[in-house]
């Protein structure tokens, strides 16, 4: 199963808001290179609202692929040879992460996700007999969403 990750759309509207929004107020525009620069910045910020992380686990590898408009940006495949452990964490008062730490390259780190995928890691790591660590407050957030479901 493919899980989508989200992003958040209102940073990248504040981040838009706080860039453009002063000289309009202040009718003060830019000209020359600050112009230049402050379009650029805001181009960017267009561009990442419409960026899409899909994850998907299979029996043995994990695919990440980041996308803007189903173009890749950056895709990753990791096989269970490279992973060295998978953590799960707590990011904030209710989120969950996890990071897939490769022995070898960049980690990967999914947060923002749906609870499926933390449960499918899980199953892939037990699965395949990798190293499979959770915190205490993780734990706490598992126990949580258990008694939620009852």
């Amino acid at each position: 199963m493919v899980h989508q990750g989200k992003v958040q759309r209102w940073l990248f509207v504040t981040l838009l808001l706080a860039i453009n929004l002063p000289p309009l107020l202040l009718n003060s525009f830019p000209n020359g290179f600050t112009l230049y620069s402050q379009l650029f910045v805001s181009a960017l910020i267009v561009l990442a609202l419409f960026i899409q992380v899909r994850v998907k686990v299979r029996g043995s590898n994990i695919v990440y692929r980041v996308e803007l408009w189903n173009a890749p940006l950056y895709y990753k495949t990791v096989y269970i040879e490279e992973i060295h452990r998978i953590e799960f964490k707590r990011s904030s008062w209710a989120s969950k992460v996890a990071v897939v730490r490769v022995k070898k390259g960049v980690n990967l780190r999914f947060a923002l996700f749906g609870d499926g995928l933390f449960e499918e890691l899980s199953q892939f790591a037990e699965r395949n007999g990798l190293e499979l660590w959770k915190s205490k407050d993780y734990q706490t957030l598992e126990k949580l969403d258990r008694n939620r479901l009852r």
